[in-house]
């Protein structure tokens, strides 16, 4: 039997319904969530459409949402675009009513993401990518993770059985050996690191890592965050081990239209972790779950606020 599959969708759809309550009692405390989004003009119809479903999905769940465009003018530098969207970003740090501040990307070329990223209010970042929440993930305080990292970690705790220590709220990460492959700022170190918080024993690797496949086969959990399709074959997984493919690829199909597609060989993966072991599809597995973690991340720092 293949191995069972962690719906992330359905999974999100849980996490929507505990923001929609969660929103709801704020509200009628008359402290409404609300998520103002920054999108620069020149920004692609990809982008666009995010923010567009962004505010659909918040206008579901009772979270104000105000996206603010910077349309720019003709003929001005990357310092002057820079100058316009950092302005924003400082002036929305001030506002009480705003709860969470985003900055879609991807940015004009010339304008380095992190400036920006590290003027955001880290009581309001909700991406969790300012240097200051990405560190205190290190430090194990009170912050808000990155959304597709606290993503995969919360999948992979979803199909733990939860530990009979009273003392310790999470599921059961004691014991288990955790490979990450990939170490971005905001993807692969922070899932590198709550994974350790959470009491696992972690390797951090990447797709460049000499005897890659012998690490990953020891894995009792094993997270792809490359970038990079067909990279884990099913001779390189564990039967019962828990797969996570975080990677997002444009391959062509069979039809000759690209489709979309993950880091891990899906279907043989499947077959060789047995029935005793659960994998995340591409799509449908860590990208809702993003969604859900920014909207629970703007909801969480509205409660704190």
């Amino acid at each position: 039997m293949p191995a069972r599959i962690i719906d992330g969708r359905a999974l999100a759809d849980s996490i929507r319904r505990d923001i929609a309550a969660r929103t709801k009692a704020l509200r009628s405390k008359g402290r409404s969530p609300r998520l103002d989004a920054v999108l620069v003009g020149s920004a692609d119809n990809a982008s666009r459409l995010y923010a567009h479903n962004q505010g659909k999905t918040c206008a579901e769940l009772g979270i104000e949402y105000k996206l603010h465009e910077i349309a720019g003018e003709p003929g001005e530098t990357p310092a002057e675009v820079f100058d316009h969207i950092a302005g924003r970003v400082l002036l929305l740090n001030t506002q009480p009513g705003v709860s969470g501040i985003m900055v879609h990307m991807p940015l004009p070329e010339g304008i380095d993401p992190y400036l920006i990223q590290r003027l955001i209010d880290p009581d309001k970042d909700v991406e969790g990518v300012n240097p200051a929440n990405i560190g205190n993930i290190v430090y194990g305080r009170s912050s808000l993770a990155p959304c597709t990292g606290l993503a995969a970690v919360k999948m992979i705790e979803s199909v733990l059985a939860p530990t009979a220590a009273p003392a310790n709220s999470e599921n059961d990460l004691r014991g288990k050996l955790a490979v990450v492959i990939g170490a971005s700022d905001v993807v692969g170190k922070p899932i590198a690191v709550m994974l350790m918080r959470r009491d696992a024993t972690v390797v951090s690797c990447n797709k460049w890592t000499p005897g890659l496949a012998d690490l990953t086969r020891r894995a009792d959990i094993l997270v792809a965050a490359v970038g990079k399709a067909d990279l884990i074959t099913a001779d390189m997984v564990k039967p019962g081990a828990i797969v996570i493919d975080v990677g997002v690829n444009r391959v062509p199909g069979p039809d000759g239209k690209s489709r979309t597609v993950g880091d891990v060989c899906f279907d043989a993966v499947r077959e060789r972790l047995g029935d005793s072991g659960w994998i995340s599809p591409v799509p449908g597995g860590v990208g809702p779950m993003t969604v859900a973690m920014l909207l629970l991340n703007v909801v969480e720092a509205a409660e704190r606020a």
